[in-house]
């Protein structure tokens, strides 16, 4: 019997964001330098930000280490001859990410499908990689589907990022549920399902918006269940219950 579901966020329950959006981030947080910090130079900046989120992403996936939000913020700032404070920091972390908070947008039936997978009986948590646990909050508040997550997780609060197999120890450790007893449902082969495969959950795979990253891993990492809309993960996990015969995944 599955008992607890574990969502992804982006390009799961919410469209997927792309490097335009990181430039625009990064524009918001150079005006921010320039009238509030003294930064003479706010294009470099934002150029030097951006070439270090990138590499930041590099060595996440490379180590499995999350790169902060906030350390980056700091490297750039230190590029610019700029020394920034903690308050310096958290104020930028909250400009930064706010273009993302007010850009994201739900998937149709994302609120629809949690409530009734909540309907159900089941646990429902998040595992999500960002470098903001802050900007997960946010985005989930924002939409009004924070109340149905015991936990959210993110990789920049456990300091480690999907695939790696503590964050999903972590949540089924606290829900005290076995592997075989929990689903991962995310969009990435390489993070959401390499890494459910690693543990022992069984996993479905979002393909709404098929993730370019993801023929990499398809030797490595197969789901056992693919859905391209959110409204069919409930009858899925219904027909894995016995409640309604099973259909093809």
């Amino acid at each position: 019997m599955i008992r607890g579901a574990i969502f992804d966020l982006g390009s799961t329950l919410i469209r997927r964001t792309g490097l335009e959006l990181e430039r625009v981030k990064c524009a918001a947080l150079a005006s921010f330098a320039a009238s509030d910090c003294g930064c003479g130079d706010p294009e470099t900046f934002a150029a030097r930000l951006l070439d270090i989120r990138l590499a930041g992403w590099k060595r996440s996936e490379a180590e499995l280490v999350e790169v902060a939000a906030t350390a980056s913020f700091a490297e750039a700032f230190a590029a610019v001859g700029l020394d920034a404070t903690d308050l310096t920091l958290s104020q930028a972390e909250a400009v930064f990410f706010e273009p993302e908070v007010t850009m994201s947008r739900l998937y149709p039936s994302a609120a629809e499908t949690l409530e009734a997978l909540a309907g159900m009986g089941l646990r429902l948590g998040m595992i999500s990689n960002a470098t903001s646990h802050r900007l997960v909050v946010d985005i989930a508040r924002r939409h009004g589907i924070d109340r149905y997550f015991d936990p959210i997780v993110t990789s920049m609060g456990f300091g480690r990022p999907k695939p790696h197999a503590g964050i999903f120890r972590h949540v089924l450790e606290g829900w005290k549920i076995e592997p075989d007893a929990a689903v991962m449902i995310g969009d990435t082969l390489g993070a959401d399902i390499l890494g459910a495969n690693t543990v022992g959950m069984r996993s479905i795979l979002v393909d709404i918006e098929p993730n370019p990253d993801n023929p990499r891993y398809a030797a490595r990492a197969r789901p056992t269940a693919t859905v391209t809309r959110l409204d069919e993960i409930p009858p899925l996990i219904r027909a894995w219950n016995g409640a309604e015969p099973a259909r093809r995944a």
